[in-house]
């Protein structure tokens, strides 16, 4: 159960990713599923296509501590939670922004 909670916070990531996107830039918002789709490629075949670190390092999932036998270090589950925040704020004013009138 703990594995399991701890890639909320990367889940998060592309959560705020497909709402910034849906905020500021309406018609780009299937930059959502091309985000989930390169970060599950870049997991998946990254590793196995032996790609720099820092190319894996795009995906928020690559930043989740592994849970199973190890601790569960507090500060990249932080800076996720941080990202996911910012990117959710971001799509939050950019859709307030936009004028969509009320019924």
């Amino acid at each position: 159960m703990a594995a399991a909670l701890a890639q909320l916070p990367a889940v998060w990531v592309v959560t705020g990713i497909v709402a910034a996107f849906f905020g500021l830039a309406p018609r780009w918002t299937v930059g959502g599923w091309i985000a989930l789709v390169g970060f599950l490629l870049l997991g998946e075949l990254g590793p196995v296509l032996q790609l720099d670190h820092w190319l894996l390092d795009l995906s928020p999932f690559a930043h989740v501590p592994r849970v199973s036998g190890g601790t569960l270090t507090a500060a990249p589950m932080a800076w996720l939670l941080a990202v996911a925040a910012l990117l959710m704020a971001g799509g939050l004013a950019g859709f307030r922004r936009r004028g969509i009138g009320s019924a």
